[in-house]
């Protein structure tokens, strides 16, 4: 779908059936972004060009970069926004990205959930589709990168029912473990290896944190790439 009024002509995303009816996702190949610094300005308010002004190392920038346009994308080309400058993605205190409205004549407030990740050759965002829902979202590589850090995130307790090969299973625990680190808003102080996931049916999941706190997940394999999404409903005070 193309927005009407043509700020994302020429970004190409790749809408991944993973949400379903809890939100959207989609991921863009940063390498075929072109025309960085134009896009920036096209892309981003004010608040975010001074965040994205500090960001020094150029794959950084791209990447950065490439998952606010993607979000932001994807609500064009859904109505949800008119213009991009019309939202704004924002870390809170505890590093969340959190999406604000920043229309003309309206006070800042929170919209729907977001989620951000960047993994190699691609960004992406996932939007929930209802308020109150809490989205979490990751891409990960399959690699050999995670066999020789898997004491820190897999337990025995995480069941996985689909045979694949070890480097993918690491892969599917790490991202559907960092997901949930991103809704939460945990980050990388979360320890991952306390969270359990168990596969309950082909891609789904219950995930389930040391204090706890339940998400459905979900998980699919994309060029090379996992990318997981945790979901929950009735978003807790404060998260």
């Amino acid at each position: 779908m193309r927005d009407s009024a043509g700020w994302t002509d020429g970004v190409e995303l790749q809408p991944l059936a993973l949400g379903e009816a809890d939100g959207d996702v989609c991921l863009l190949d940063v390498t075929r972004l072109e025309n960085t610094e134009g896009a920036a300005s096209r892309f981003l308010t004010p608040v975010e060009l001074a965040e994205y002004a500090e960001l020094r190392h150029p794959l950084r920038r791209r990447e950065w970069l490439g998952a606010r346009i993607c979000l932001k994308t994807m609500l064009l080309r859904c109505r949800r926004v008119g213009d991009p400058l019309e939202c704004a993605i924002v870390k809170d205190l505890r590093g969340r990205p959190r999406l604000f409205s920043c229309a003309p004549a309206s006070t800042a407030s929170e919209l729907y959930d977001c989620s951000l990740s960047h993994k190699g050759r691609f960004a992406g965002a996932c939007v929930a589709r209802a308020t109150g829902t809490m989205v979490g979202f990751d891409i990960e590589a399959v690699s050999p990168r995670l066999l020789t850090m898997s004491g820190a995130f897999a337990n025995d307790r995480d069941v996985l029912i689909s045979a694949q090969p070890t480097e993918e299973r690491l892969a599917i625990l790490w991202a559907l473990k960092e997901a949930c680190a991103k809704a939460v808003g945990s980050g990388l102080g979360m320890a991952l290896r306390d969270v359990i996931c168990q596969e309950t049916g082909p891609g789904r999941h219950r995930v389930v944190t040391a204090d706890g706190l339940e998400f459905r997940a979900r998980h699919i394999v994309h060029d090379g790439y996992v990318v997981a999404l945790c979901v929950r409903e009735n978003r807790p005070a404060g998260a």
